[in-house]
């Protein structure tokens, strides 16, 4: 699908969201639903994929690193600020 028509669509589903009830939802809200009902074939694939990858280096003893950890790392590296 074209840039055009993803907005065409998402313009389309956002008008109808919000026509049927929906004017609660934030335009990030309404993006996130409609991206649920319009995941490709090959972003699924990527993701079971993905998913497998991790589960296979559960089963090997990966256990990763500490999102905290990462978390700070990356505020350090890109100086951001600490939301605590």
């Amino acid at each position: 699908m074209s840039t055009q028509e993803q907005i065409e669509s998402f313009y389309q589903f956002a008008t109808a969201q919000l026509m049927n009830g929906g004017s609660e939802l934030s335009v990030d809200e309404l993006y996130d639903k409609w991206r649920l009902e319009n995941v490709t074939d090959e972003e699924i694939e990527e993701n079971i994929v993905a998913i497998q990858a991790s589960i296979d280096d559960m089963n090997q003893g990966h256990s990763g690193r500490d999102a905290g950890i990462v978390i700070t790392e990356l505020r350090n590296e890109f100086n951001l600020p600490s939301h605590e």
